[in-house]
């Protein structure tokens, strides 16, 4: 049985590393013939350093490359002008806290009201709904599924416990005009329903996907894709809670916009299929220009290289 000691070992490494240097290449002899020139080249010892770099480099690309394209994640940043908007807790995150002054409260989501100032914590496990059709109030719905207290508010003398649904009523003018941050799992837009002569819709938005950069770092933002009147917007999947905020003044609906992250980008369009918007491997590529950058480098040296070793071996 043939033993094997390192110099037999290195010299099919060798044979191996050097292999990939006579692809497209019309030479007159085999892969150890080619080997055995570049060993007796007087710059054999530059040479192996030289495709030993070269293939170093090829296995970092390939390596951010591939953890690059397979992230599962994609950055979705949304602007829409809405008449409605859903939240739910994230993992059960907490919601942020609103300042309200002199809005209109309902107890019990029922006729009982009163006028309240303080602020708003909405408990954990709470389902809001934002709503304002055309230039009417904004109301705010707090409503929990287990029937437990959706939250409480915090006034200058008191602390007001809440019942397990609750609606607020906002007046919203050019002169009385409100910005609410928001997090949590967003959805935009409500359904169209062909027994309703009037549901609160979303009016016009565009969605745009952002990455970081394999090598850079950087963030890189496609082209957005525009949101048409009446359809629905959420994020599937979603591995972080979106952050963004309301701004409401005497402009139809409300401005909304928000970032968030996960699997993909889901549009419901009436009587349409779902739109799926995901960060493609190509779009991944067309994109970032600092991986397009090393590729074209990896050609660029493996070329080069080429040429010396060929220069030097005949």
């Amino acid at each position: 049985m043939k033993s094997f000691n390192f110099k037999t070992i290195f010299r099919k490494t060798a044979k191996f590393l050097f292999g990939i240097f006579l692809t497209n290449e019309d030479l007159p002899y085999s892969a150890t013939e080619f080997r055995d020139r570049i060993a007796t080249s007087p710059l054999r010892w530059l040479l192996h350093i030289l495709v030993g770099l070269f293939w170093l480099l090829l296995a970092y690309i390939v390596f951010i490359s591939l953890r690059f394209i397979t992230t599962p994640d994609t950055l979705y940043n949304v602007t829409a002008r809405s008449e409605i908007i859903a939240i739910d807790s994230f993992q059960n995150s907490a919601f942020v806290p609103w300042q309200l002054d002199g809005v209109t409260r309902y107890s019990e989501c029922g006729s009982e009201t009163s006028l309240v100032s303080g602020q708003l914590q909405v408990a954990q496990d709470t389902s809001v709904y934002i709503e304002r059709i055309g230039t009417d109030s904004v109301w705010i719905t707090l409503s929990s599924a287990t029937l437990a207290p959706v939250g409480f508010i915090q006034t200058p003398n008191e602390r007001i416990e809440l019942s397990d649904c609750e609606a607020f009523e906002l007046q919203a003018s050019a002169n009385n005009s409100y910005t609410l941050p928001i997090d949590g799992v967003m959805t935009i837009g409500g359904e169209v329903k062909e027994a309703s002569a009037r549901e609160p819709i979303l009016h016009q938005g565009s969605v745009a996907i952002s990455d970081k950069g394999a090598w850079s770092g950087q963030y890189y933002q496609t082209e957005p894709y525009a949101l048409e009147l009446g359809d629905k917007f959420f994020i599937q999947n979603p591995s972080i809670q979106s952050s963004g905020f309301i701004y409401v003044d005497d402009s139809p609906g409300m401005q909304i916009t928000f970032n968030g992250k996960g699997d993909a980008g889901a549009i419901q369009r009436y009587k349409s299929e779902d739109i799926i918007l995901k960060n493609s491997i190509w779009t991944k590529l067309a994109h970032d220009e600092s991986l397009l950058f090393l590729w074209l480098f990896l050609v660029a040296a493996f070329s080069l290289l080429k040429f010396v070793i060929r220069v030097n071996i005949e």
